[in-house]
């Protein structure tokens, strides 16, 4: 829960004006510019801006210096706060254009059925699944991961940014806002055989962000697996999630009621790695076997 209201809605007032966003983005052009000095004086700043009335910029420049512009010695430049909002600006994520792309076949079978994959961007998500709609990856974008970038380049993106996300949930982190995140392993109730038995799902404390994966996706940043995926000449990070080990055919079970703690496995040339998870989706054992 957002502890400061007000303070969260001066800041959304303070950019609710055409020549206060146009400040952050020439200042963003001057940083391009010039990296080790991205400052610029009030009137060069101005300049830049367009506004002939130095009265009238000063006043918009007064509503963002101190939470989205500082000033030192004569300068002005970006505060961290001013980099993420003009990263969410150029992201495309407050656009109001939505980008949809046409569904393309990807160069890749449904491990669970073996009918082609295709991609599809449209709404700020990616899905990916095959013909019989089994989901492998949905994920949220902005519009500016898909432009430009073909539809291999747009999952490529997006599964950089899961692994990056799931970092995040399963050191108790929310990607979104920062906040504490709980996890649980939980019991999936589906008449879908290819459905696996367990779910590990997250939830943040603060925005009520919410993820929701197989039960193996817990192990699946841990150095244990990381370390058993590179003796066998896989690289976690370069591989599509649904082509890993343990994650399709996931084969997670309950091994014990008191202390709740379920049991899954990955296996790579002949090799086979068992690991324990606590119910809260914690990395309790891991053994090769």
């Amino acid at each position: 829960m957002v502890e400061d209201t007000h303070s969260v809605s001066d800041a959304f007032a303070a950019l609710g004006d055409e020549t206060r966003v146009a400040i952050l983005e020439a200042l963003v052009d001057a940083r391009c510019e010039d990296p080790e000095n991205p400052g610029l004086s009030f009137s060069a700043l101005r300049e830049r801006v367009g506004v002939a009335d130095s009265g009238r910029f000063n006043y918009h420049l007064g509503k963002l210096r101190g939470r989205f512009v500082a000033s030192e010695d004569g300068e002005y430049s970006l505060t961290e706060a001013g980099n993420e909002i003009v990263g969410a600006i150029f992201a495309g994520t407050y656009d109001d254009d939505v980008l949809d792309l046409d569904p393309a076949p990807l160069d890749e079978e449904c491990p669970l059925c073996e009918t082609p994959v295709v991609a599809h961007f449209g709404d700020g998500q990616l899905r990916v699944e095959c013909e019989d709609e089994h989901p492998l990856l949905v994920t949220a974008l902005p519009p500016a991961a898909a432009t430009d970038r073909s539809t291999e380049e747009i999952v490529r993106f997006a599964v950089r940014k899961t692994y990056a996300q799931l970092d995040l949930v399963t050191a108790g982190i929310c990607s979104e806002c920062y906040g504490h995140v709980e996890g649980e392993i939980r019991s999936v109730e589906s008449d879908d055989d290819a459905l696996p038995a367990y779910a590990y799902h997250t939830e943040c404390t603060r925005c009520g962000y919410v993820t929701g994966s197989v039960a193996a996706v817990a192990a699946l940043r841990h150095p244990a697996f990381v370390a058993f995926c590179h003796d066998h000449g896989v690289t976690v990070q370069e591989r599509l999630p649904w082509t890993l080990p343990g994650i399709v055919d996931d084969d997670t079970s309950a091994v014990s009621d008191d202390p709740p703690r379920y049991e899954t496995s990955f296996e790579l040339g002949g090799e086979r790695l068992v690991v324990t998870l606590g119910d809260t989706g914690d990395v309790l054992d891991a053994t090769r076997e």
